[in-house]
Formats: structure tokens, C-alpha cells, sequence
């Protein structure tokens, strides 16, 4: 343990991908293979965190009401989350194919779900040519900024991002148990919006 260096402090990131480049993933991202392509729609789509959109299951998923429930056993603070979807997020969705429960199944060892983020992000980059080094939670970091650039207020970003301690928090977290269901669905039809206005 003598010879050993103490571990440095670890600095947060602040990257964020301009507009140029959003563009750029998202569009390599709809003619790059599945699954990992639509992984990657997802991911700018939904602001969710990667284990979360690569764990998905139909059974989540309301095609009609357009919401998805990740369950308390997958979410990092152990809440249940029910986030509404758009129309782009609802086109991706029905163009999966069912082969069983998870929307995203692994290759090689059934009953799982995929997991080759190393191997499959570095061959998707390797198309791209004007993007910076980025990390797949900066694409979630991106999405919350979109967000506040659209002028959401930081407690519906937050409930999008399934984060608890923030504005909503405390007493205040114990007594207030709206949903903000028709605040979120605002909110992410103004980012489907802006997303097209990227894109074109």
C-alpha cells in the first residue's frame, strides 16, 4: 500500500455537443445498424441514462398513451419513473421489432440485454467527422441543457431526468406528489421541435 498513488479528485464534465454536431449523431445515428443506431436516437430523445434505454421492455412501454415506466429495480435512485414520449421517440418504437421481452436484446447470451457499449460506440464514431470526443452521458447532459434553453423549468427537467435531489426536495418533495405528466408532455414536444429545426 506504500507505493501506492492516492486516487485524484475526479472533476465533473460540462461537455455538451453543439448544434452541428447533435445533428451529425443523430443523423448517423438513423442509418447506423441496430442495435446500437437506435440506442442512440433513444439516448438524444429521452435525456435517459444508457443502462436504462439498453434495459427497456415492451412491457414499459404504452404505445397509445405514449409513456414508458422504468421500475425502481433499474433506476439509479430507486424510484419508480413514468416519462412521456414524443412522436419521433413513438416512430422509432414501432419500427422495433418483438422478438421477445426486451426491446433490445443481446446477441450472444439469451434472456439479456444489450451491453457492448465499448466496441459499438467506437465503430459508430468512426463515422463522424466533425464531432468532438464526447461521452454518452453528455448526451444526456445536452438534452437537460436543450431543455433550458427551451426555458423549462429545472423541477419538470428534472422529473424528465428522473433526478430527485433538486428544487423538488425535502418537505417539499414529501407534500408536493404532482406528476407534472402535462408539464413533461410540453416540454418534450417543444424538444421534438426544436430537434427538427436541428436536423433541418
Amino acid at each position: 500500500m506504500v507505493n501506492m498513488r492516492s486516487v485524484g479528485k475526479t472533476e465533473s464534465r460540462d461537455r455538451i455537443l453543439t448544434d452541428p454536431e447533435l445533428r451529425e449523431v443523430l443523423a448517423t445515428a438513423k442509418e447506423h445498424p441496430f442495435p446500437f443506431g437506435t440506442i442512440m436516437q433513444l439516448l438524444i430523445l429521452t435525456g435517459q441514462r444508457r443502462g436504462e434505454i439498453a434495459a427497456l421492455e415492451w412491457d414499459w412501454i404504452d404505445l397509445e398513451e405514449r409513456t414508458i415506466t422504468l421500475p425502481k429495480s433499474l433506476t439509479k435512485n430507486k424510484h419508480l419513473h413514468v416519462f412521456p414520449f414524443g412522436k419521433m421517440t413513438a416512430e422509432i418504437l414501432e419500427q422495433i421489432p418483438q422478438t421477445g421481452k426486451y426491446l433490445f436484446p443481446a446477441r450472444t447470451e439469451a434472456g439479456t440485454h444489450f451491453n457492448g457499449w465499448g466496441k459499438c460506440k467506437a465503430r459508430f464514431d468512426k463515422e463522424l467527422e466533425n464531432v468532438e470526443a464526447y461521452t454518452l452521458h453528455d448526451l444526456r447532459r445536452t438534452f437537460s441543457s436543450n431543455l433550458a434553453r427551451l426555458g423549462s423549468p429545472i423541477h419538470v427537467t428534472e422529473k424528465l431526468l428522473n433526478h430527485i435531489s433538486g428544487s423538488v426536495s425535502g418537505v417539499a418533495a414529501i407534500y408536493n406528489r404532482h406528476d407534472y405528466m402535462d408539464e413533461m408532455r410540453e416540454v418534450t414536444e417543444q424538444y421534438g421541435n426544436l430537434l427538427h429545426k436541428i436536423m433541418n
